[in-house]
């Protein structure tokens, strides 16, 4: 009788300490707008008439006369936090057959809610790179050229924004389909390895340019999504796209204060888990509540297609 072969001395199990799914390691929605609670769904927020505040009103005050005069507006917007959700079916059979290390129910929590997340990041990042802000341009040449001049591009939009709201930008969001050029342009390679001393490699971080670049931080968009339909070959795409954009945002909610953006959130999220008798199965839900807002599109600058 031969020997036996590997396959009839061993029956394949599942490890309990790997298995294979594929999220995204980070989202950075809740590190650009400061994320307001709000008691109702839908409201409105007031907007001051920046002219009124800009304007030099102030005059000389003759002895036994009235000071001058000034007055500023008042207008509102609103905000709507539409709720989204998600929810995934577990059946007993599944729970009660499943080999370690699988855990469904515990999986599908952290599924539902990292697609809620996703959600909110693409929904801030579509607002951050979309066509609203005052101020916007396209690199030419563009990033991805050694001839380019990025960090010029960049000073660009630092001073439109200041030259606007009377602020420097302080928050910087890039795509990492562009990061990739930016931090390997000759320009900025040679700024900081020169500015680290002679002999110093240099290691471009996003906390070494944004430094250079008179930023508190610069994000970097790493996170994908899939836009293919449920079936279809992948189409995995970076959320950020090839763009970057700066902004002056405040670190909270703050009354009479510029700021780029606000994601009012209405209630908190949650995750859900309830029964499904007939069906035989738990049901998992993640919902939550919210409305990005550009709330001063002068704060902003986009730089386009960088890549």
């Amino acid at each position: 009788m031969g020997t036996p072969t590997a396959r009839q001395s061993h029956l394949d199990v599942a490890l309990t300490n790997v298995s294979i799914a594929y999220k995204n390691a980070a989202y950075i929605f809740d590190q650009i707008f400061p994320i307001v609670p709000v008691k109702k769904q839908t409201d409105k927020y007031f907007i001051f008439d920046k002219a009124a505040w800009m304007r030099d009103e102030t005059a000389v005050r003759a002895p036994g006369t009235k000071a001058a005069r000034a007055d500023y507006t008042i207008s509102t917007s609103n905000y709507l936090c539409a709720e989204r959700a998600l929810a995934k079916q577990v059946p007993d059979e599944v729970v009660e057959n499943s080999d370690d290390p699988l855990r469904p129910l515990v999986t599908a929590t952290n599924y539902v809610t990292d697609q809620v997340l996703k959600r909110m990041e693409i929904d801030v990042l579509g607002e951050i790179f979309g066509t609203s802000w005052s101020g916007s341009a396209t690199p030419s040449p563009v990033w991805s050229d050694d001839t380019a001049d990025p960090l010029g591009n960049i000073e660009t939009g630092m001073f439109a924004v200041a030259g606007s709201i009377g602020r420097e930008p302080n928050v910087g969001v890039i795509g990492r389909g562009l990061w990739r050029y930016l931090k390997n342009h000759p320009d900025v390679i040679d700024r900081i390895r020169y500015g680290g001393g002679p002999g110093n490699p240099a290691f471009v971080t996003p906390e070494a340019i944004a430094a250079l670049v008179g930023l508190e931080k610069l994000l970097v968009a790493r996170s994908l999504y899939d836009t293919a339909l449920e079936g279809a070959t992948a189409a995995t795409t970076f959320i950020g796209g090839n763009h970057m954009a700066l902004l002056y945002v405040t670190p909270m909610a703050a009354l009479d204060t510029p700021s780029a953006g606000y994601v009012f959130s209405w209630k908190n999220r949650e995750v859900n888990r309830f029964r499904e008798e007939q069906e035989h199965a738990d049901v998992v839900e993640a919902r939550a509540s919210w409305d990005v807002k550009l709330t001063a599109v002068d704060a902003g600058y986009l730089i386009k297609s960088g890549a």
